[in-house]
């Protein structure tokens, strides 16, 4: 279990730092900065497939119906959890996506549990009560219903759950969803040529950039994709909670967005439930260790 804790944390901790990467790509339109990402990050991982030498096992998860249709409908999942954040992070609304994020472990552990029939303790369900009371006023917080927080968490909920129905290897259900949406990336980027809306004064350091979003596309969903098939769906929920803290302090403190009483009610609540789970965790895995 800890290849699959660690390999989880560093693709939280690379998503929680990633706003400082599309804010520093905010001149190119959303829309495009997405069709990049798509394109180069396909490219990225069949060089990491030939790599590998894994592509027997991807055309063997093509030619199997159910493994490829769950996995390509993933990849149109993920692609519109991608353009609601580039788009949230370059109009100044980090926090709002971070609080997605942080709603987006309670959806996990609603998963764990309805889904895949994971049982939680009775600290575990108070732990989940206290982050809920947190996430519950840091919504009511805003006065209006902030969309994008509940589009980036149901998304990514859903992500994470056939990544765990479907047992793959990460780098293949991974070539299977950038596949499904290459062609609507390029017929996108084609429109955008013929029409002329194409952003094509940019610096070369900003399409090295643009061709960089491949490897910080794809680098953390390899991590998450093991990482969630070989640890508790409910303790990656919790784990989920390392970015959007991130990417709070970034927005704070590098971008200057409002931080509220709300937030520091909500946040405190959430801090706590994370160290209630944890020491729960580490009872469990002390008793566990004495038993053997």
């Amino acid at each position: 279990m800890n290849k699959g804790v660690w390999t989880t944390v560093g693709a939280y901790v690379m998503w929680g730092v990633l706003p400082i990467y599309w804010k520093f790509l905010q001149e190119v339109p959303s829309g495009q900065i997405l069709a990049h990402r798509i394109v180069w990050s396909f490219l990225f991982i069949l060089l990491v497939l030939r790599w590998t030498n894994q592509w027997k096992e991807f055309g063997y998860a093509l030619r199997h119906p159910a493994t490829r249709n769950a996995f390509m409908l993933n990849g149109f999942i993920v692609s519109a959890n991608w353009f609601v954040y580039i788009w949230a992070v370059n109009h100044g609304y980090i926090i709002e996506a971070s609080l997605g994020y942080y709603i987006n472990p309670l959806v996990s552990m609603v998963l764990g549990v309805l889904v895949f029939r994971e049982l939680l303790n009775r600290v575990q369900w108070m732990a989940v009560g206290i982050a809920s009371i947190g996430v519950l006023v840091l919504t009511l917080g805003y006065g209006t219903f902030p969309w994008i927080s509940f589009v980036l968490a149901s998304t990514f909920g859903f992500y994470g759950m056939v990544k765990k129905r479907r047992p793959l290897a990460s780098t293949v259900s991974l070539g299977i969803e950038t596949l499904a949406v290459v062609p609507v990336a390029l017929l996108f980027l084609g429109n955008q040529v013929v029409t002329d809306n194409i952003a094509y004064n940019m610096s070369p350091v900003i399409w090295i950039a643009l061709l960089g979003t491949g490897v910080v596309t794809a680098l953390p969903l390899l991590l998450f994709g093991y990482g969630a098939q070989h640890i508790p769906f409910t303790l990656v929920g919790f784990l989920q909670f390392i970015a959007p803290t991130l990417s709070l302090i970034i927005g704070v403190v590098m971008y200057h967005e409002p931080f509220t009483a709300y937030h520091v009610f909500a946040f405190t609540c959430i801090w706590l439930a994370i160290f209630f789970f944890s020491w729960n965790s580490w009872v469990v895995a002390r008793k566990r260790r004495q038993l053997i």
